[in-house]
């Protein structure tokens, strides 16, 4: 394999688990925070007849499994990742998984959603990945995707521990602009930004989020963004716009 199949075996499904340098408010990146919540607030916009998720692998075999509380909720849904173990026991699990490089992938069908939950920050080519997602999506579908948010207040409180705190296997940091301009160059238009948090493990760190939730807006007291986009046909010829709607579907 190639050096980006060998990266991406790595991130897709170990992402939630790599140890790294750590910090005083946090000493190493051991996994154990639980980003269940985080699958709550995305799903709204997961709801369709047929889902294809991006790393299904990344937390198989604990509660907050996101690939696992996609099954709940979709009847049609198919995963990717370049684990070949856990891909093979969920095979035998009787899920719908195949062995693929999230930067370059072909699976032959459309979806009504592609979701990519905290990938694209490990990825080193971006634009294979998102030209594999909308060759993927059918006509008026969506890509769902979720990253952390560079400007996030929390990130520049770490910064001034000596050192910024940034996972092991991340290759970049995304803001609003810089993620919606990554994604309308690859050919997707409509691209809604939102934010959305997490509950902090410890009470000092709790209690700090609180007040940035009650003192700041969205785009720095939050840590994590969700895009939302719908992507031209490749055959368009063109690299899309960028129209922000501001619209969540409801969660009915």
């Amino acid at each position: 394999m190639g050096l980006a199949n060998e990266m991406t075996t790595s991130v897709d499904s170990s992402r939630g688990r790599a140890a790294g340098r750590g910090h005083v408010l946090q000493p190493q990146w051991d996994g154990t925070d639980s980003i269940r919540e985080r699958y709550d607030a995305v799903r709204p916009w997961l709801q369709a007849q047929s889902v294809l998720d991006i790393g299904c692998a990344s937390r198989y075999g604990r509660d907050d499994w996101l690939h696992g509380l996609l099954a709940r909720d979709t009847t049609d849904l198919v995963g990717i990742d370049m684990n070949t173990k856990i891909v093979n026991d969920l095979q035998m699990a009787g899920y719908d998984v195949r062995l693929a490089d999230a930067q370059d992938f072909d699976l032959h069908r459309q979806f009504d959603v592609v979701f990519a939950g905290e990938l694209i920050e490990h990825l080193d080519n971006v634009h294979g990945f998102l030209t594999s997602v909308r060759r993927h999506l059918a006509p008026g579908g969506r890509l769902v995707l979720t990253t952390p948010n560079a400007f996030y207040i929390g990130n520049f409180i770490y910064r001034l521990g000596g050192h910024a705190r940034v996972h092991p296997q991340h290759t970049a940091w995304y803001c609003e602009s810089t993620l919606r301009r990554v994604i309308t160059v690859n050919g997707f238009e409509n691209v809604d930004i939102h934010y959305i948090g997490h509950a902090s493990r410890t009470p000092a760190r709790r209690l700090a989020s609180f007040s940035f939730r009650h003192l700041l807006p969205d785009h720095l007291a939050l840590d994590t963004m969700v895009a939302v986009a719908s992507g031209h046909d490749l055959g368009a010829g063109d690299d899309g716009g960028t129209t922000d709607t501001g619209g969540r579907p409801s969660d009915a």
